[in-house]
């Protein structure tokens, strides 16, 4: 070979070792171009007004406000055909026939069912991508998409509107389309939280209520028990009182390993709260139905069941088997539970309801109108902006299917009332009186009765009977005082006396009224005792004065009626 043909031939080689990654390069771009799917990722947002409605989608990344909304569904379908249907109408452009596809699919009973051709649940940063998504179909002709939100909380006031999308996709600005094409088309759905007619969103609202059952805890003259105008429900002493807490989970909230919500409810000092309680068929507590029926004994019954129950409309959690434990001594009356729901298995409840209820009883606490039981809930959620504590400081009263709002915190109260036996002439204290107390209303003689077992501890419970025999005896002491206490409040208390003093009679029925104040030590009410007469002892000095006098009487009659005579024979 010569050196001239030589050359030629190695300046070809170079050039071609030139060309060819280039020839691949350019193979490579002209590929992308014709790439014939695409990707669709929502980033979801939730705004608690209408005003990000107005915020213009570009189909790129933005800088997007409001709060990331986690586990919500969406699901991609094609409507190509219906799509190609508005088309060939009259008059009807590209931007009509969308327009015409999003008013069609608002109405619910023209949303399409199914998994569509995609379908997916954001999270907790409010995003989800469908992958994948072809832009054509075995003919060639492009596709057009129906994106819905197939799933939302129920704390969202509206769902996001349909949104149409028919490919290509080309990046938008301004409201108007350039010649960009997407391969990976961001949209942001919005969603306006719900608003409870204060104006509030619901999202985190958290109520308390206490629920009374006639006559099961009875409230028996609620126009006395107010303090500053509030209602106080004065229950008898070892009743059980059922409580519902309600808590709308915040739609943002993220369950995942160690997030999701914790409920902690401090009934407050004087309220126990049992682990466990008995309940009849219908779910009912078997507990105390009437004024004269016994304690139960959990520990020896069949039905028993655990005290905190956990429910919500969601499907697959209508029962929620949720993490509770509790704090304070059962005997102590100072006790709490916590109720904690972490985790993957519960991220549908956000955005829903929740309800608590559970049962507890009233100790033989100082708690009276004046210092009413504390009653607290608070409730602390993980949401997609950072911890959400909400608190309730009001409770309703529930009674006889009216509710009273009850704007105080500290709902429930017992009284009591002072007494001191004293002598009726010199108001010296009398010791060794005994009594027992009468309620007209309830008709019958107060009596303390007390169980224990090893799930609710010691109880003692209030209850009336006919006998006043079986009945708590109140007995004064050295300094003549003694104490009714532990009694809901009323009108209608008679303090009877069964046995006075040595040496004294016993005193009249005594009507008393357990108020606001009445348990204050320094107020008392004396019950006078009258002694009994004293008859004068066998040769006392009164039966000689009644001689003397008449030993004078008869020597004044004999010396006057010598006198007499004598004057006659003169």
């Amino acid at each position: 070979m010569s050196k001239k043909i030589k050359g030629l031939f190695m300046s070809l080689l170079l050039l071609a070792s030139v060309l060819v990654p280039s020839l691949g390069s350019l193979g490579t771009v002209k590929a992308d171009e014709v790439k014939d799917t695409v990707d669709i990722t929502v980033h979801k947002r939730l705004f608690d007004s209408d005003v990000a409605n107005n915020i213009q989608n570009t189909g790129s990344e933005m800088e997007f406000e409001g709060e990331a909304l986690p586990n919500i569904q969406f699901t991609l379908y094609d409507v190509t055909d219906k799509y190609t249907e508005e088309l060939k109408k009259d008059g009807v452009d590209a931007q009509e026939a969308t327009e015409n596809l999003v008013a069609y699919y608002s109405d619910k009973n023209n949303k399409p069912t199914g998994n569509g051709v995609a379908q997916g649940t954001t999270d907790n940063e409010g995003n989800v991508t469908l992958s994948n998504i072809a832009k054509k179909d075995a003919d060639g002709n492009f596709k057009t998409y129906l994106l819905l939100e197939t799933k939302k909380p129920s704390a969202i006031k509206t769902e996001s509107a349909p949104i149409i999308l028919t490919m290509p996709m080309y990046r938008h600005d301004n409201g108007q389309p350039t010649t960009e094409e997407l391969s990976n088309i961001h949209i942001y759905p919005k969603n306006v939280e719900d608003k409870d007619n204060e104006g509030e969103n619901v999202g985190g609202k958290l109520t308390k209520e206490l629920v009374t059952k006639i006559p099961h805890n009875t409230t028996w003259n609620s126009s006395l028990n107010a303090v500053n105008g509030n209602l106080v429900l004065s229950p008898r002493v070892g009743r059980l009182l059922e409580y519902k807490v309600t808590y709308n989970v915040p739609a943002t909230t993220t369950f995942e390993e160690g997030k999701g919500i914790k409920i902690v409810d401090d009934p407050g000092e004087g309220l126990v709260l049992p682990s466990k309680v008995v309940k009849d068929a219908k779910g009912n507590v078997d507990d105390l139905a009437n004024f004269n029926d016994t304690i139960v004994d959990t520990l020896n019954s069949n039905d028993v069941v655990d005290n905190v129950t956990v429910t919500s409309n969601v499907q697959g959690l209508e029962k929620i088997d949720g993490d509770v434990t509790y704090e304070g001594e059962k005997e102590t009356g100072n006790s709490l539970f916590t109720l904690t729901l972490k985790g993957d298995a519960y991220k549908n409840l956000a955005g829903e309801t929740i309800t608590i209820t559970y049962y507890a009883y009233l100790a033989m606490r100082n708690t009276t109108l004046d210092n009413p039981i504390d009653n607290k809930v608070t409730a602390k959620a993980d949401t997609t902006v950072g911890p959400q504590t909400s608190t309730d400081g009001n409770a309703r009263l529930v009674e006889n299917g009216a509710i009273a709002t009850l704007n105080a915190n500290k709902p429930v109260a017992v009284g009591a009332v002072n007494f001191k036996k004293v002598d009726a002439q010199s108001g010296k204290a009398l010791a060794g009186a005994e009594f027992v107390i009468y309620c007209e209303h309830a008709k019958g003689y107060v009596k303390f009765d007390e169980v224990e077992s090893e799930i609710a501890g010691k109880r003692t419970a209030l209850k009336f009977v006919s006998d006043p025999n079986n009945a708590k005896v109140f007995k004064s002491g050295e300094d003549g005082t003694f104490k009714a206490e532990y009694l809901p409040y009323s009108t209608e208390y008679k303090l009877v006396e069964t046995k006075a003093p040595e040496g004294y009679v016993k005193g009249e029925d005594v009507q008393f009224t357990v108020a606001q104040g009445t348990k204050d030590e320094t107020k008392v009410v004396e019950v006078k005792n009258v002694k009994k007469g004293i008859l004068p002892s066998t040769g006392g000095m009164g039966i000689y004065l009644f001689l003397a006098l008449g030993v004078a009487l008869m020597g004044g009659a004999y010396v006057w009626f010598k006198k007499a005579r004598k004057n006659e024979n003169v």
